[in-house]
């Protein structure tokens, strides 16, 4: 999907939150401010928002002399996480379709984000169970004749409630995708290592550190499996973001957090969606 001028200030924003979260001085914040306003207003909306992002934040970084500013952050979510998602296993294992109940505390998980809102009420959504767009029918029609579900994570802490859906579809052949390098609270080998997500199926990198899925930086190995995987699950906005509008099938599964998303999902700020998207048709 494209960006669009609303986005321009979201990512200002974020910027800013980045030289907070690393204890940066008032000349920093400054700084950093003009920095992002000059990038956002000679990068193109036709890019997806999470590749229009990333650069702009890839900068901020190199500003700051900082490769992780959410280091402590991600550390702090991925305890949140694995504690509220051993609470939210008891309850999968006394549902019927345990399949269903884990794609909802997985969504339920996507609240654990740092980007684009300042805090989250893990509890709360806990509660709430509910898609506002629901193509679960259709994911269970796929599973039938599927080898190899590509799952691509999104957040450091949501991680652990991943954990509890990838436990449910171990009959398959799982690939997990992770960030090259740090973003954000974006999920990294080391956070899916720590989650012990490797004895769950073969963890591998988009190839870069951008927000999504920057296919000008994949490697190999991560297009092999886009390409050749039965089933595609993207968590998260900027996976939606850079993976809807191409060719490729995917189930999308998030909770939409900023106006844009949510028109583009035909929701309101604040839904959460398992959508399947069935791909651009070639002309």
């Amino acid at each position: 999907m494209k960006s669009e001028a609303n986005c321009i200030p979201c990512v200002i924003r974020q910027a800013q939150r980045i030289v907070l979260f690393s204890k940066g001085k008032e000349e920093d914040f400054i700084n950093v401010t003009k920095l992002a306003m000059d990038m956002a207003g000679s990068l193109s909306l036709e890019d997806p928002p999470s590749i229009f992002t990333s650069y702009i934040i890839r900068e901020v970084y190199n500003y700051l002399k900082n490769p992780d500013p959410f280091l402590e952050l991600k550390k702090e979510m991925n305890k949140i996480g694995k504690k509220k998602a051993s609470e939210a296993k008891i309850l999968i294992e006394k549902e019927k379709d345990r399949i269903y109940t884990a794609i909802k505390y997985s969504a339920c998980g996507n609240i654990i984000d740092i980007g684009p809102q300042d805090n989250f009420d893990l509890e709360r959504h806990i509660k709430n169970l509910s898609f506002k767009r629901d193509d679960y029918k259709i994911f269970k029609e796929k599973l039938k004749g599927a080898y190899k579900i590509l799952y691509i994570l999104d957040n450091a802490g949501e991680i652990y409630f991943d954990k509890l859906l990838l436990e449910q579809l171990t009959f398959l052949n799982l690939v997990i995708v992770v960030k090259k390098e740090p973003i954000l609270n974006d999920a990294t080998l080391k956070d899916a290592y720590e989650a012990e997500l490797d004895k769950l199926g073969e963890i591998i990198d988009t190839g870069s550190g951008f927000l999504g899925v920057n296919f000008n930086e994949i490697n190999e190995e991560f297009l092999k499996n886009y390409q050749e995987a039965d089933i595609i699950i993207a968590k998260g906005h900027a996976n939606y973001e850079s993976l809807v509008d191409r060719e490729r099938d995917v189930f999308f599964l998030l909770k939409a957090k900023c106006p844009v998303v949510a028109k583009s999902l035909g929701v309101e700020v604040g839904d959460s969606v398992f959508y399947y998207y069935p791909g651009k048709e070639e002309i």
